[in-house]
């Protein structure tokens, strides 16, 4: 796919070689490198710096806790002092550190559930049910130390996949929930035989599900099976 470049200096500055004869081939461009890893890597050291930063330099606070420790191996009311110090910034540090993984951790799963819905949406759920089922399937995504999504089966284990290193990845998730959950996914049909594809033939489409797979669905998403002329079976 190639589009028209009138001035390539207004393209960022690794586009601009890309242009020839006034034109940008955006098929020639090689896929952007993945950092979320690294931003997220950097975050928490950033974190983990502005934590201990009031405090002073990393030299000012080895020779801080030096003196402080070398004062509590003492006695009496300097050495409980010292303690008292020592314990004091232990956790306040502790108190800063926690709120920083904290906020990280909710980072990551914003961003997961928000990659997720998007994988549900190339998947084939309808769009009344992308949310629910997101919200339901976050429970089997966890997180890699660099920050990326670790998915874990229904029971607890690793998730065997298209990833890297075998693991699955958000994409593979969302195929095993639509074909886990067929009454939640838009009905693709079949071409031929002068049925247009995702046709039904002139006839409402007829997806059953049991009682307890219609309860479990929110109020849009009972709303659209019942309009898709969908049934439900004890």
């Amino acid at each position: 796919m190639e589009i028209d470049v009138t001035d390539a200096t207004t393209l960022p500055e690794w586009l601009q070689g890309h242009v020839k004869d006034g034109k940008l081939n955006l098929g020639a461009l090689a896929a952007p490198e993945d950092v979320t890893g690294l931003k997220t890597a950097l975050s928490k050291e950033r974190g983990n710096a502005a934590a201990w930063a009031k405090y002073g330099t990393p030299a000012e606070m080895d020779a801080k806790i030096a003196e402080l420790t070398e004062k509590a191996k003492g006695t009496g009311k300097g050495a409980d002092d010292a303690q008292a110090k020592l314990d004091a910034m232990k956790a306040d540090y502790e108190g800063k550190l926690s709120d920083a993984q904290t906020r990280i951790s909710k980072m990551h799963q914003r961003g997961a559930a928000s990659d997720l819905k998007a994988e549900l949406a190339k998947a084939g759920f309808i769009a009344e049910a992308i949310d629910d089922v997101a919200n339901s399937s976050m429970m089997r995504i966890q997180f890699h130390e660099d920050g990326s999504a670790k998915i874990m089966t229904s029971d607890g284990k690793p998730m065997i996949g298209s990833g890297a290193d075998h693991g699955a990845t958000l994409a593979d998730l969302a195929k095993e929930l639509a074909a886990s959950k067929p009454y939640a996914v838009r009905d693709a049909g079949k071409g031929g035989g002068g049925k247009p594809a995702g046709s039904t033939g002139g006839k409402p489409n007829q997806l059953t599900i049991t009682r307890a797979q219609f309860d479990a669905l929110s109020h849009p998403a009972r709303a659209a099976h019942a309009k898709s002329g969908g049934d439900v079976v004890d």
